[in-house]
């Protein structure tokens, strides 16, 4: 190691002085007319994908004019260095280090692409060939940032040194016989749109776009479908699932989105084809919606009940879908703290997905997956670092392949030096990505046949012995979700927790409710933390509305006969859905103890009434307090107030009756025996005459 050290030392000298030279000065200096010319770059094809004695280097791609003026005798030059990069610690340098300066032009005849003028938005293509011999390399193993540079003429006749467009990737050139390295591609499939404040998507229009032949979805699920099953791990928001499944059955579609058979077609495809590659790749899963897990971490009581409504819409689109997965989370790039990370860790079986920014005592020779030890236990971390971030130029097909060769070129060459070394070539995809509807032409497939690499998936890492990370957690500079928004969506949980616990068959209306809770969890809502917050407001409102629609109702005043009887309750079911509810009934008096009713089924649209049965024993009266209450003792709606009490009147009533009538039977009596009397007399002296 030690007689190599010189020659890595004279290589990065070599290195960094070649990028504080100034660009090969082609034409006339640079003038002031058009500072920041607007064009872009973009590679589609590089062969070979690995550079070797007595090869070509062809490079082509596209050139786009953004600027409102032309640009004449437009021409495409093919830059390199002398010396490669043999540490990932020398690309980082120069890429800080500006990078205006890929390497040196090749200029000979022929072996670069005059292209002709360029229109106002017009693209062209470009095509460069240079053989091996030609290159100007000294041959060095390593890896060699190659690129293309775009000269050009402005309006002004005046044409400058300097290139007006660029793009760069790298071309590895390792000999046989070096260790391979693990080598995968990490696939994330999010779902680009959102819920509105009236619960339709705000772009579904965009959403079937994404997922339809030519869009960026789909094209990006062709691409991760045709690499090695070994070399590829998806990564799975199940609300894109969920999202397409909508699109399918014409759910949460805005009223001006008439959706055709042939579109419903194509997002089942989409949708058939996402679950197929999910299932063969030994998915990871994220939460729903990818919540903003920083939020919650700090948002103290609220985050039990907001996790457990994350982690049942998660579950419910899982089973929906019969997908398994391991879960992850994937905080924000600037978002992980050490108290979020002891809080994701869980069982410890669940990776959270870092930036290298996160962890700024990580290095490569660690490997991507590391083991972190939290208060509650050690949790395996994956760090993304991208080797080409900060370079000139759009991201393709071909860049993506470059970069997982160059990785795994660099690892291999540090395993040599040093044994220990867990380096390797896992490589995140930016979600965002679209790789065109001719992504076969990138051959991505080349990056996982070089003999220093071997495919694998992000399991296969797992199952590994992983290496400790035991430095810092940088500090979060990200802002979270506001605490206002977290406490609006917990108003749904507990709304939603009481509306369930009275229905029987609440499955749906549980899933339902947990997938409102994380469509405003997400990360998205960070930018428009406003409208997230109205639509967590207006979403707990519904769900207090149906609620609502549960209603007990009681005559205003009962009075009984005696010291018993009985009184009518209604319930009233305005929802769509079966119920079971019972009702309590609570004294003002505390010496009175009334029972309460035993739960009853009530439809849909169905109102029962109810006779309560009392016992005022000594009492005169008494205010009661009906309520309705789940078959788990909730408190479901408003209570119904109203006063009870025992005429005594009654009895005093049936005495009276009783006296009356015995003194109506006397006064009968009495006149019955005076008209007996009276007759008798009446009879002796008739009888007495006749005699």
């Amino acid at each position: 190691m030690s007689s190599r050290r010189p020659v890595l030392v004279a290589l990065l000298a070599t290195i960094v002085a070649a990028f504080l030279v100034p660009a090969l000065v082609v034409g006339t200096p640079a003038h002031a007319a058009d500072k920041d010319p607007d064009l872009s770059v973009s590679i589609q094809s590089l062969n070979p994908s690995r550079l070797g004695p007595g090869s070509t280097v062809t490079m082509t791609g596209l050139v786009t004019n953004h600027d409102a003026h032309a640009w004449a005798k437009v021409q495409a030059y093919l830059v390199i260095p002398p010396v490669p990069f043999t540490t990932r610690s020398q690309v980082e340098d120069a890429i800080d280090n500006g990078d205006a300066y890929t390497g040196e032009r090749v200029i000979e005849t022929g072996m670069f692409d005059d292209m002709g003028d360029l229109a106002p938005k017009q693209t062209r293509r470009f095509s460069i060939k240079v053989p091996y011999a030609q290159l100007g390399i000294s041959g060095a193993e390593g890896v060699y940032p190659v690129g293309v540079q775009i000269l050009g003429t402005d309006t002004d006749g005046k044409r400058s040194g300097d290139a007006i467009a660029r793009a760069t990737t790298f071309l590895p050139l390792v000999s046989p016989g070096h260790p391979r390295v693990p080598a995968t591609v990490v696939w994330p499939f999010l779902m680009p749109d959102d819920r509105g404040y009236g619960g339709d998507y705000t772009d579904a229009a965009g959403l079937l776009k994404a997922i339809s032949a030519g869009g960026r979805l789909r094209n990006l699920l062709d691409l991760a479908s045709s690499t090695d099953r070994n070399a590829s791990t998806a990564l799975i928001d199940p609300a894109l699932l969920v999202g397409v499944d909508d699109i399918v059955n014409d759910r949460r579609m805005p009223e001006d989105l008439d959706l055709t058979d042939a579109q419903k077609a194509d997002a089942q495809l989409f949708l058939d084809d996402l679950l197929t590659f999910a299932r063969q790749q030994g998915s990871w899963v994220l939460g729903f919606d990818r919540p903003d897990v920083l939020a919650l971490s700090q948002s103290g009581d609220l985050s039990g009940p907001l996790t457990a409504a994350i982690d049942r819409a998660t579950d419910a689109a899982l089973t929906k879908f019969q997908l398994t997965g391991r879960k992850a989370s994937w905080p924000s790039m600037h978002g992980v703290t050490s108290r979020l990370l002891r809080d994701l860790r869980g069982t410890g079986d669940s990776p959270a997905i870092v930036s290298s920014a996160s962890l700024p005592g990580w290095d490569r020779r660690q490997g991507s997956v590391v083991q972190y030890a939290t208060p509650n236990g050690p949790m395996p971390l994956l760090v993304t670092d991208s080797l080409d971030a900060g370079v000139p130029g759009q991201d393709s097909v071909v860049t993506l392949r470059q970069r997982i060769l160059s990785e795994a070129a660099l690892a291999t060459l540090q395993r040599e030096i040093d044994p220990k070394s867990r380096a390797d070539a896992i490589t995140m995809v930016d979600p965002r990505w679209n790789p065109g509807t001719r992504w076969s032409s990138g051959r991505l497939s080349d990056a996982f046949a070089a003999p220093f690499t071997t495919g694998t998936n992000l399991e296969s890492v797992l199952t590994r012995p992983l290496t400790t990370y035991g430095g810092k957690v940088a500090a979060a500079t990200d802002r979270p979700l506001s605490r206002a928004q977290l406490k609006a969506a917990a108003r749904i949980v507990a709304r939603g927790s009481a509306l369930s616990s009275v229905i029987p068959q609440s499955d749906s209306v549980d899933d339902a409710l947990a997938q409102d809770v994380a469509s405003v969890l997400g990360i998205r809502w960070r930018t428009n933390s406003s409208t997230g917050t109205a639509i967590a407001r207006k979403l707990a409102r519904e769900a207090g509305a149906e609620l609502g629609k549960i209603t007990i109702k009681a005559p205003p005043s009962v009075t009984l006969s005696s010291s018993k009887g009985g009184f009518p309750i209604t319930i009233r079911n305005d929802t769509d859905e079966a119920i079971r509810v019972g009702v309590s009934l609570d004294s003002s008096n505390p010496a009175l103890s009334v029972p309460d009713v035993k739960p009853v089924d009530i439809g849909a649209g169905e109102r029962r009434t109810l006779t309560v049965d009392i016992d005022l024993g000594r009492q005169n009266t008494t205010s009661l307090t009906a309520r309705l209450k789940s078959t788990d003792g909730k408190a479901i709606g408003q209570p119904e107030e109203f006063n009870v009490r025992s005429s005594k009147i009654g009895v005093v009533l049936w005495v009276a009756m009783g006296l009356a009538a015995l003194l109506v039977l006397a006064a009968l009596v009495r006149r019955f025996s005076r008209r007996r009397s009276r007759s008798r007399v009446a009879s002796e002296r008739l009888a007495d005459d006749d005699d």
